[in-house]
């Protein structure tokens, strides 16, 4: 990244890079391990729910579907975590002011709303099959730590991080536009 900024901005950055990095790599690793379990479970209630049609299935008819179910789930699973793991590997090592202009879309991406996009393909595998959508309503039914991550952690950390790449940006800008660098105040007792 580049921290041709001021020192107090540049060390605020580094900071607030470091949070969102934290924060971003326990959403991975609870989606890693929490997300397919909870996505089979709420599979394995639709499947419940509807007796008649799964009294239809053979038992190697349900083996096949659940092994369906759970290869999709394993594998939206496995792309959500991959693109997480780039986009943060990315903000680490963007352009200030290109970051900026991208720093809407990985906001967006830490959210329940796009975390729960990867039920998608074991949803069209039970509708298909003709059982009912999964029931996944908020983050707290595949991890409580999943909520207070997003909800409480990755919120503010990433609006500390968006304020100091935005501060950052705009002093870029002004160095490239030939505007002298903010003040930096001294201290008291230091040498010229």
């Amino acid at each position: 990244m580049d921290y041709s900024t001021d020192l107090s901005s540049s060390k605020v950055l580094v900071e607030t890079e470091g949070d969102i990095a934290r924060h971003g790599i326990v959403i991975i690793r609870t989606i890693e391990t929490d997300l397919v379990p909870s996505i089979m479970a709420a599979a394995r209630d639709s499947l419940e729910s509807s007796p008649r049609k799964l009294g239809k299935l053979g038992e190697e008819d349900l083996d096949d579907l659940v092994q369906s179910l759970r290869k999709a789930a394993s594998k939206s699973v496995k792309e959500l975590t991959r693109l997480y793991t780039r986009v943060l590997s990315k903000v680490g090592n963007e352009d200030l002011l290109e970051l900026e202009a991208d720093l809407e879309g990985v906001d967006q991406l830490f959210r329940w709303q796009r975390i729960a996009k990867a039920i998608e393909p074991v949803d069209a595998i039970l509708v298909e099959h003709g059982f009912s959508p999964l029931e996944l309503s908020g983050p707290e039914d595949v991890a409580e730590n999943l909520r207070f991550e997003l909800e409480e952690k990755w919120e503010p950390a990433f609006s500390r991080f968006s304020e100091a790449v935005r501060i950052a940006a705009e002093n870029i800008r002004k160095q490239e536009s030939g505007a002298p660098p903010p003040d930096r105040k001294r201290k008291k007792g230091t040498r010229k």
